[in-house]
């Protein structure tokens, strides 16, 4: 039974490590959103929720590092705030918003829908919108592709953390029991193959800007679009009207990552990220514990 949790070193197993964070920084993050709740509303709008998530994550995630006396660093969870960490950002967010646009062109030139501009939408609130995907974006990159995948990449190797991941992504995301079949199989399909883009990108990188750009562009111009952003209402500067055609093309209410066209945008995108070599640079080593030999980077 030992085994179970322990290694044969007598150390805690990475999975039990991740579950243990999981659990956690749920908790811290559930709690601190709470908090949020009870602020002023004219303070809300300045301060999303998300952030107060991301907090919660990034709180737990160096106490996880502190508990196996590793360097309690930014840089240690693929974070930092230096220039090539901002060049990756700005990399990413443009690269997220030409994905969706990919998208949402290839479901018009199918006669899916067409888009009008929508009346009443000020420019303040398309930045405010920007402001609370960045928190979704922090938020969601520490959870799943911070400390939880690199425990996972220690314990499975890079492929199966990869499967691991990206399924526990896309299970996080709620699917209304209300879309047709096709349609909701569609939409999971496609969250998972964003989670596993999302993983390439910290893969190549060895840092969570680049995803982080990616998943704030990618749900901004969404949502800018007028788009359903993982089944929930945006209000854009655009506003699609459908032309009837099933769902499972559209994405209907759900949003242009239930289309089948979001399957095929980002099968690509993995392709790409998967040919390229990125400029990781080296992932920085477990300090070893007392005799312990140093944990080794596991293979790409």
């Amino acid at each position: 039974m030992k085994a179970v949790f322990r290694d044969g070193e007598g150390h805690l197993r990475n999975g039990w490590k991740g579950l243990g964070f999981v659990v956690t920084a749920a908790i811290l993050a559930g709690i601190l959103m709470w908090v949020w709740t009870l602020l002023p509303a004219v303070v809300k709008p300045f301060v999303p929720h998300s952030f107060f998530g991301f907090l919660g994550v990034l709180l737990v995630s160096l106490d996880f590092l502190y508990l196996e006396k590793q360097p309690l660093t930014l840089s240690s969870l693929g974070m930092s705030l230096d220039r090539r960490a901002g060049r990756d950002f700005g990399v990413g967010a443009l690269a997220g918003m030409v994905l969706v646009g990919l998208v949402a062109l290839l479901g018009w030139v199918a006669g899916g829908y067409h888009l009008e501009r929508a009346a009443n939408t000020p420019v303040t609130a398309i930045v405010k919108a920007a402001w609370l995907m960045l928190g979704v974006g922090l938020f969601e990159e520490a959870l799943f592709h911070g400390y939880l995948f690199q425990r996972a990449i220690r314990g499975l190797g890079t492929r199966w953390a990869q499967v691991v991941i990206s399924l526990i992504f896309c299970l996080a995301h709620p699917f209304n029991t209300e879309m047709e079949a096709p349609t909701r199989i569609v939409a999971m399909v496609t969250t998972f193959l964003a989670g596993w883009m999302l993983g390439l990108c910290y893969l190549r990188t060895r840092h969570l800007a680049l995803p982080v750009g990616v998943h704030m562009g990618w749900n901004w111009f969404l949502g800018t679009m007028g788009f359903g952003v993982s089944g929930k209402e945006a209000r854009g500067w655009w506003t699609p009207v459908f032309e009837g055609r099933p769902e499972w093309l559209t994405g209907g209410a759900y949003g242009l990552e239930a289309s089948i066209f979001c399957v095929v945008v980002l099968s690509v995108a993995i392709i790409a990220l998967t040919r390229w070599k990125g400029s990781a640079a080296p992932e920085p080593e477990a300090l070893p514990r007392p005799n312990e030999a140093p944990a080794l980077t596991p293979p790409m």
